[in-house]
């Protein structure tokens, strides 16, 4: 049995030279995902009505349904609604329905339809309206026979806010099912592993030929690894637990969450969960480890702050990391040492009501971002990140140190060693710390790293 499977067109000249990102594609992917149906095709189309008929007659040879977004407002730009019409070879006419509910738009405004305006009432003589519960711009909703197949299109406003909605309730509902086939897909999250590293450790569960699929997608130190199971919904959670099982037994100290997880969420849950906290100090990430923990909701029962200590003046009076030693040909800002001295100053500088949680966690963070600044010995890119702990209970105090060199530009270089930061933080509180982790220049000296 063929499966059900359609296309997204994306129309607009901002999406199509990058000013703006498309958003809604992969929204209305994911969604038609969930529902078991094939994504043939995803297009993004500069606002020009002979290339977007083109598109929805070519898509119309291969798709069931296509789904298209933007082009709907009441400028000379927007032109979906030309388009379909000459795919239809259809006149435009006005529906008067749509022309009442933009009337009486602007009668609540205090002002009089204008002649823009009125064109959004125009639609193709067999589509149907569409209707917009938070906007003014009508969908439209048409049907394409070509002697390939019978097409079904939707056509969307841009806007998230208005598209989100109309999809929801009048397209979803009126696309096939198929109750024989499933889609189900899962996703692991992974920090501290090169991409090709976890490919190399996954080998045969990547192979393209099986069933569930698995794959994988780097940004910014996380790896994503997804599962994707085809085939007879009853044997859909079954296949996908036993890769998951098998994914986890390759590279499961790699593994901090699932899904929608994200590193900083994730390690803040644990603390929480431990009765733990957390401070930071850092130096060329420029308190950006702080940002990405107190972006989450909640995160101010755990995460206590830190020191934004940039200049070397600020390392000496703030986290007490000795002159001499920043002066120092042999040691700097930016060395094993310093990172050191200031994870344990940041434990020693806790606020009092530190006491109340059973450890406090510091991670600090000295490097060179660049675009200046790196030497032979100490290339941009050099950054250097301490872990330490103090057990309240005890009164035993642990550290690490641990050497990287992180390739990208000034930002990718911040951005990655703040996320460093976060994730070594989670793998020593979870003791399964791998031995040497993405970008680190070699594993570290256990002796002296937990001196």
């Amino acid at each position: 049995m063929t499966q059900p499977c359609g296309a997204i067109l994306a129309i607009g000249d901002e999406l199509a030279i990058g000013q703006s990102l498309d958003t809604n594609t992969r929204w209305i992917a994911e969604q038609l995902t969930a529902r078991s149906l094939h994504i043939i095709e995803h297009t993004t189309l500069p606002d020009d009505q002979h290339a977007i008929t083109d598109a929805i007659l070519r898509l119309a040879q291969h798709a069931d349904f296509i789904i298209i977004t933007g082009g709907l407002g009441p400028t000379a730009d927007d032109l979906t609604r030309q388009s379909l019409a000459e795919a239809l070879s259809e006149p435009l006419v006005e529906d008067d329905r749509a022309l009442a509910f933009l009337e009486d738009i602007e009668r609540k405004r205090g002002r009089s339809l204008t002649p823009a305006r009125r064109s959004q009432a125009l639609r193709p003589a067999s589509a149907s309206i569409i209707d917009n519960p938070t906007g003014t711009a009508p969908g439209l909703r048409a049907v394409l026979t070509t002697t390939a197949r019978v097409t079904h299109i939707f056509c969307l406003p841009g806007p998230p806010r208005e598209m989100v909605p109309m999809f929801e309730g009048a397209v979803l509902p009126a696309l096939p099912e198929n109750p024989t086939h499933a889609i189900r897909t899962r996703i692991l999250r992974c920090y501290g592993i090169p991409e090709a590293d976890a490919a190399a450790a996954l080998a045969d569960l990547m192979r393209r030929d099986r069933n569930p699929l698995v794959g994988t997608t780097a940004s910014n130190a996380i790896i994503s690894i997804r599962i994707r199971y085809e085939g007879d919904p009853g044997a859909a959670d079954s296949s996908l637990s036993e890769t998951e099982r098998q994914v986890r037994a390759a590279v499961g100290p790699y593994i901090f969450g699932a899904e929608d997880d994200t590193l900083p969420a994730v390690t803040l849950g644990a603390l929480r969960e431990a009765g733990d906290a957390m401070l930071v100090a850092e130096s060329c990430t420029g308190g950006l480890t702080g940002a990405m923990l107190t972006e989450i909701p909640g995160s101010s029962d755990v995460f206590l702050g830190g020191w934004i200590t940039y200049a070397n003046e600020m390392k000496s009076a703030h986290l007490a990391v000795p002159a001499a030693d920043l002066q120092s040909p042999d040691i700097g800002a930016v060395s094993a040492h310093t990172a050191r001295n200031m994870a344990r100053a940041a434990l020693a500088n806790a606020p009092d009501a530190s006491r109340s949680f059973n450890r406090i966690h510091s991670v600090a963070i000295t490097g060179i971002a660049g675009p200046s600044g790196g030497s032979d010995r100490k290339p941009v890119g050099t950054v250097f990140i301490a872990a330490a702990t103090r057990d309240n209970n005890s009164g035993v105090l642990t550290d690490e140190v641990r050497h990287f060199l992180i390739a990208g530009d000034r930002e990718d270089i911040r951005i990655r060693s703040a996320t460093t930061a976060i994730g070594m933080t989670l793998h020593r509180f979870r003791n399964s710390s791998p031995e040497t982790l993405l970008w680190q220049v070699a594993p570290p000296d256990r002796a002296e790293a937990r001196a």
